[in-house]
């Protein structure tokens, strides 16, 4: 497999089941491209550039960081 390039299009999907999946697609939804399945979450983010899905995917990890810990906080 090749190294990527900065300017390639590139798609990542996350799955994450979770007892929380109601409130974490909540959480996520004005951050990322999300779906709600039962207990699970998908998450599908895309971007023109291989460079900028760095800074979106971590926006969307530290959201879904923040809300978990939340969630475990009140339980």
């Amino acid at each position: 497999m090749s190294a990527m390039k900065k300017s390639e299009p590139l798609n990542l999907s996350l799955r994450v089941t979770s007892k929380y999946a109601n409130s974490l697609f909540a959480a996520l939804t004005t951050e990322a491209e999300v779906s709600l399945n039962q207990d699970m979450i998908i998450v599908e983010e895309f971007e023109p550039l291989f460079v900028d899905m760095r800074a979106r995917w971590n926006t969307v990890m530290r959201g879904l960081a923040a809300a978990h810990d939340a969630l475990k906080s009140v339980e």
